[in-house]
């Protein structure tokens, strides 16, 4: 029995001890599962391990990862995470250059990317491309750079804005003539392109010079063929052709090229006709177009008139010129209220037109009365004609008296009469023609005393007589300014107390006043919704001979300054159907910055088309500084801040001295000539 229980244990463990061995996990079941790879490094791992065992798995060079192997009842189970690429991050960007992957997906272990320089560079770098390796990226970021282009070589009579030995991709360079009298032949503007080259050749300068071509209907006058700068062609057109423009075609530079303009252009003799309906305007066709000896007839609406304003209908005859002999246009009947001198004012709103038969209350100016109650528009103007009369003052007669300038029966309203008083009587006095033939004045004479005194620009005020005993008294009150008055003693024969009065009376200043006044002298400026005819909001006006000058008519705010002045230039305005245009003609060495210096006036200020005054007549080139100067010696022309270019000055040497060398240098381009030249003295020593 002993025996058989030994025997029966001994069977239970080695069944026991069979049946562990048979719950191992061995290396072939791991590389045979789902969840191995090949990323996984095995070299380090046994054939099989027991149950329970716990096994760290470690990943091939390039790869990272936590995994863990457990065995449990003969079979693995996976912890962590399966061995991953290790990322080498972002391969840096390089200058100039794009890149793509060229293996992998991403940036990771293996993967390899490969620069490409943009357009326009190239590549320096020995290698264009990166691999992401164990330890990161190999090698560097590639290099890229620009193209470059060869030296390019100009004449010295060409300007070049750039660098033309240093350029790369992309550079420009700009070409001009250095000198005003010739044109760029070739390309202003050219540039380095991708491939290093230059788009185009570099240009050259060749004098201006224009070349006859054909002229259809019409011909060359002459035999000149080539004409040099400000030149002018001269041609004739066919019969029954006009030249298109009255102007004289002459040879300029136009941006980089020579050109005659305007160009040479005959068109056929032809009159227009505008068929759009004009107000007030009918013809009796239907054509549009007119040859010469050819008539429409026009006809006007009620209201309108054309050649004279009493005419309503007439016959226009299309010229030679192919202008109508008549404007075949009708005009409205019209009245304007600023034509009348002798109106103050009218009671009628800013910019109404008066129209046929409109009636308008007007006032005439001070010293004349109106004609009628109210102006009306007819074809023949306004009516009543005149619309103001002068008042007037009768003989005025002064006892012991008589008078001595301006002797008449009727006088205006203004005139001045001088008396003297006769023999026996003190006096000399001046009446002045006011309203209701009322006369103003001191007409006094009296009889002889104290010998009166007479002071020049006053008249006697208070107190006037012929004589006058010791300590009497006589006021005197300037004719000029009658605010201004004064007393003279009598003293033992002699006045005591003089005083001057102004040479020159009150200065009357339409539609404006003056705000100080002096001796000589008086300041001035304008009512409100007037302005004066100059730059500035006050004048100056001086006493001449009695009277003031200086004085400027104040003007409406809606004109625009006559005395308009563009530096360089002369300038000249002209009123056109009240309209202001002033045209300017640029100076000898200037250009006009437009095509058509042509400034119209706009609310009382000149439109300068974008442009500040300064910089409408633009000088051809550079302008000189004073020229040098040379010790005993003078130049032969007054002074001037600047001297156009290619304009020449002439050194004189004083007396006793000569010239030595050529006593003349020209300006060319904002630079004298650089000449040797002194004054020696021609006096032995």
């Amino acid at each position: 029995m002993h025996v058989i229980i030994r025997s029966c244990v001994l069977f239970l463990w080695i069944h026991a001890l069979t049946f562990v061995r048979s719950q191992d996990c061995t290396l072939q079941q791991f590389l045979e599962s789902s969840f191995f790879d090949e990323n996984f490094d095995t070299s380090s791992l046994e054939a099989s391990y027991p149950g329970g065992r716990q096994v760290r798995v470690s990943c091939n060079v390039g790869f990272s990862g936590f995994f863990k192997l457990i065995c449990v009842e003969g079979k693995w189970q996976k912890r962590g995470t399966k061995c991953e690429p290790r990322s080498c991050g972002h391969p840096g960007d390089a200058q100039f250059a794009d890149f793509h992957l060229e293996k992998g997906d991403d940036f990771v272990f293996g993967s390899q990317v490969v620069y490409t320089c943009q357009k326009g560079y190239q590549m320096v770098s020995r290698s264009n491309s990166r691999r992401c390796m164990a330890e990161g990226w190999d090698g560097v970021i590639p290099v890229c750079e620009a193209q470059r282009c060869p030296v390019i070589h100009v004449n010295n009579t060409v300007q070049v804005i750039g660098d033309p030995e240093e350029a790369t991709f992309g550079n420009v360079l700009r070409f001009s003539c250095k000198s005003n009298k010739d044109v760029l032949v070739g390309e202003t503007e050219i540039y380095c392109d991708e491939n290093g080259d230059w788009s185009a050749q570099a240009p050259t300068c060749q004098e201006i010079k224009c070349s006859v071509s054909e002229i259809q209907h019409g011909r060359v006058t002459g035999d000149i063929r080539d004409y040099k700068e400000d030149e002018i062609l001269h041609y004739e057109c066919n019969r029954k052709y006009n030249k298109q423009t009255d102007r004289p075609s002459k040879c300029v530079k136009i941006g980089t090229s020579a050109e005659f303009s305007p160009a040479p252009v005959c068109e056929p003799t032809k009159c227009t006709l505008s068929l759009s309906r004009i107000t007030g305007t009918t013809y009796d066709t239907t054509k549009n177009r007119f040859s010469p000896d050819e008539t429409v007839r026009v006809r006007c609406s009620d209201a309108y008139w054309i050649s004279t304003p009493q005419t309503t209908s007439i016959v226009s005859t299309c010229t030679e010129s192919g202008e109508w002999d008549i404007l075949p246009v009708c005009q409205e009947v019209r009245c304007r209220a600023e034509g009348e001198p002798l109106v103050y004012s009218w009671s009628i709103y800013w910019r109404q037109v008066i129209r046929l038969g409109d009636t308008v209350r007007y006032q005439c100016y001070r010293g004349y009365r109106p004609t009628s109650i109210e102006a009306r528009c007819t074809r023949d103007g306004w009516s009543p004609n005149p619309l103001c009369k002068a008042l007037t003052c009768n003989r005025f007669e002064v006892r012991h008296a008589d008078i001595v300038e301006n002797n008449k029966q009727i006088y205006e309203y203004g005139d001045k009469v001088r008396y003297s008083c006769q023999e026996g009587y003190d006096g000399v006095f001046t009446l002045t023609c006011q309203e209701h033939n009322r006369w103003s004045g001191n007409p006094v004479c009296t009889e002889k005393g104290c010998t009166r005194i007479d002071i020049r620009h006053a008249y006697i005020s208070y107190n006037n007589r012929r004589n006058y005993d010791h300590n009497d008294q006589v006021g005197y009150t300037c004719e000029t300014d009658r605010d201004r008055s004064f007393r003279v003693t009598c003293n033992k024969g002699n006045w005591t107390g003089i005083q001057n009065c102004q040479a020159c009376g009150k200065a009357i200043i339409p539609n404006g006043f003056f705000v100080a006044q002096d001796a000589d002298k008086l300041y001035y400026t304008c009512n409100e919704g007037f302005k004066l005819p100059f730059k500035g909001w006050w004048g100056e006006a001086k006493c001449v001979n009695r009277e003031w000058t200086g004085i400027e008519d104040c003007i409406e705010n809606s004109r625009c300054d006559d005395s308009l002045e563009i530096p360089n230039a002369e300038v000249s305005v002209t009123n056109l159907r009240n309209k202001q245009v002033a045209l300017v003609r640029c100076n000898d060495g200037y250009n006009a910055q437009l095509q058509d210096v042509r400034l119209s006036c706009a609310e009382g200020n000149w439109n300068f088309q974008g442009l500040v005054p300064e910089a409408i007549c633009q000088p051809t080139s550079r302008p000189c500084p004073p020229p040098p100067k040379v010790e005993n010696a003078v130049i032969l022309t007054p002074y001037q801040k600047e001297y156009l270019s290619d304009s020449e000055v002439t050194y004189s040497c004083r007396n006793t001295y000569q010239m030595n060398g050529d006593g003349r240098i020209r300006c060319n381009d904002g630079q004298w000539e650089q000449k040797l030249m002194s004054c020696i003295s021609d006096i032995e020593e």
